[in-house]
């Protein structure tokens, strides 16, 4: 029974879904206080994606590194979504209360809470990955979503299909959650990698190693990549650049002051000789 050994496909499969099941346990407990609900879902998935990758050295120590180091900036983010899905959620209780009955208004509140769910989605999976400004979080998640609409849609869908199957079958709603979502992780997690991959490519170029079954990463390689715009790059590729002439200067005037040491002490050495004669 050679699927039954620990190195077997079958074997690596439920090893997998373990881990990603541990990993919606630790998301769970983590936004039990709801304004980390985005430090713990970002957690989610960098050690989800560094899982299908073969990057992690450890489910728990990936996720916590990724908790902490994202926590202020995804806890801010999470206080703005959670405004955000009040204000949505006050508009249609009034539209299911029959206070709110206006056509356009109804239609625009519906294409605006796709949008947002559509972005929180993608943004808080981009920072477990990209580095950016709360703004830039919100705006790039929301064009990343809008170019991977079809997609994005499925995704959203799975992601909310356990807690709407669980509210018919409350009893099994455990279950329901933590299958689904397990799955939902995995199917999500796989679609991130490769459309961060195309992302990270024409951002900064082809991937020389993309993986190596031995490396272990360090914390430099833990940290998250940062997209910038081109007007910020070449900012920067101006200030790389008057740093690199400044550095050559000082390199000139050190040479400079080195060679009339020399000639000061080439005429002292001569000086020298002349009293001698």
């Amino acid at each position: 029974m050679g699927f039954l050994r620990y190195d077997s496909d079958f074997m690596l499969f439920l090893g997998r879904l373990a881990d990603l099941m541990w990993l919606n346990i630790l998301c769970l407990i983590c936004s039990i206080p709801i304004v980390t609900f985005g430090a713990a879902v970002s957690a989610k998935y960098y050690t989800a994606m560094k899982l299908e990758r073969g990057e992690a050295t450890g489910v728990t120590k990936a996720f916590f590194h990724s908790f902490k180091q994202n926590l202020i900036q995804n806890t801010w983010l999470s206080i703005i979504v959670i405004v955000v899905v009040f204000l949505f959620g006050w508009n249609w209780l009034l539209v299911y209360g029959g206070t709110l009955t206006n056509t356009i208004v109804i239609g625009l509140l519906s294409i605006f809470s796709v949008m947002f769910a559509i972005t929180v989605f993608c943004m808080f999976p981009m920072l477990a990955r990209f580095e950016a400004t709360n703004f830039a979080a919100f705006r790039n998640a929301l064009v990343f979503g809008i170019v991977h609409l079809p997609r994005v849609v499925i995704g959203v869908a799975v992601s909310v299909a356990p807690l709407i199957i669980g509210y018919y079958n409350f009893k099994w709603l455990w279950l329901i959650w933590l299958g689904i979502s397990t799955l939902a992780l995995y199917y999500n997690a796989i679609f991130f990698i490769k459309k961060f991959q195309i992302l990270e490519e024409k951002t900064f170029g082809e991937v020389q190693n993309p993986y190596d079954p031995d490396h272990v990463p360090s914390d430099d390689e833990l940290k998250p990549l940062s997209i910038v715009s081109e007007d910020e790059a070449e900012d920067t590729d101006e200030a790389e650049e008057s740093e690199a002439a400044e550095a050559d200067d000082n390199a000139e005037a050190e040479d400079t002051a080195d060679e009339a040491a020399d000639n000061n002490d080439e005429n002292n050495e001569v000086s020298d000789d002349e009293v001698e004669k």
